[in-house]
């Protein structure tokens, strides 16, 4: 476990702190991530300092946000980060040395936030924000749909239960569809291409309109006008927070009325639709499905859905569906299930089970 006051003056722990930074910016390279590997491999004090601090800073993520200070308290904080944190604190009066007071873990944070470059006062709590974040976050609720405008004029429709995060910057347009679906409406601007990563695929375009659905182990682009490019990607370790930096295999361009499935391995396929607004019938109320995995079926239709549905084995989720689903009358749609493939829906009080009979 680290002794805090290691932090400061250990070297490994400052280039560990430089690289926890580093690989939570939004510009991240595949030079970056291969060049990290190499210091982790490079001595198992490596690895172990960036790990113990992986740590402390789950650690302090987990606290609640504090207000920022008030000026009062701004022009009483003599600290101006020309000296190390606990050089500074044994200079101060009792208090500020009062270890027991304040805890070994909130003096280790700080000084950790002192290593990655985060300053105090006014600028911690903006500059905080964006180092964890990497961006603005939106959210809808199950059965919600919204509208968001981007500063370039944009604009992004989210469907129910999805969650993305918004980078903007003098030279990147970029969104992370976290979960969920979503239709964006790109505004021109060729000098600062728009970018969407979802899963293990990467879509870029200039000025146009599609629609990306992220599932647990899949990702559907649907282009509705204009072109875009699907490049599947892969992490190069598997580590939960790092995003994928890998290429793999070669882009797919796709055109109005095509769309790519990009699977959790990165394979790509491209197909011609004859009905591209059907990927945004979500928008009218209804979802619909062209001979899917029911698995996916019901990943989607539980972002509607009052009541969890649960699959209780593999070979039901294997059943191909082919149809529309009401987001108004989703019990409806599991009682023609029964009727088709001979499914049984058990309702219980927290969630539906279906098996097939």
């Amino acid at each position: 476990m680290i002794d805090p006051t290691d932090l400061e003056d250990n070297p490994i722990y400052r280039a560990a702190a430089d690289w926890l930074i580093r690989l939570r910016q939004p510009d991240l390279r595949s030079s970056d991530t291969l060049t990290w590997q190499q210091w982790m491999a490079a001595d198992p004090r490596h690895r172990r300092a960036f790990l113990e601090l992986e740590e402390l800073w789950g650690k302090f993520t987990a606290v609640p946000a504090q207000p920022l200070a008030t000026p009062t308290e701004l022009s009483a904080d003599r600290y101006d980060g020309s000296v190390s944190v606990s050089t500074w604190r044994r200079h101060q009066k009792p208090i500020f040395r009062s270890w027991d007071r304040v805890g070994k873990w909130a003096w280790a944070a700080v000084m950790l936030l002192t290593l990655t470059g985060i300053g105090f006062g006014s600028v911690l709590a903006p500059r905080l924000t964006e180092a964890l974040s990497a961006g603005k976050a939106f959210e809808t609720a199950v059965g919600e749909n919204s509208t968001l405008r981007l500063a370039d004029g944009s604009q992004v429709q989210l469907g129910g239960r999805t969650r993305l995060r918004v980078i903007f910057g003098s030279h990147l347009r970029r969104i992370d569809l976290l979960s969920g679906e979503a239709l964006f409406m790109v505004a021109k601007e060729a000098a600062r291409p728009f970018t969407v990563r979802a899963g293990n695929a990467t879509v870029t375009a200039v000025g146009t309109q599609f629609n990306v659905r992220r599932n647990d182990d899949r990702v559907i682009v649907s282009v509705l006008e204009g072109r875009v490019l699907v490049q599947p990607m892969a992490p190069l370790l598997s580590i939960g927070w790092l995003p994928p930096s890998r290429v793999v295999g070669s882009a797919k361009p796709l055109a109005s009325g095509q769309r790519s499935t990009v699977t959790g391995h990165g394979a790509a396929s491209v197909q011609s639709v004859s009905d591209a607004s059907s990927a945004v019938a979500w928008q009218q109320g209804r979802l619909a499905f062209e001979a899917e995995p029911l698995r996916y079926v019901v990943e989607d239709v539980n972002r509607y859905a009052a009541k969890p549905i649960v699959i209780a084995d593999e070979r039901t989720g294997d059943l191909r569906v082919t149809g529309t689903v009401a987001e108004n009358n989703i019990m409806g749609w599991i009682g023609s299930l029964q009727a088709a493939f001979g499914i049984q829906a058990d309702i219980e009080s927290s969630q539906v089970v279906l098996r097939r009979q």
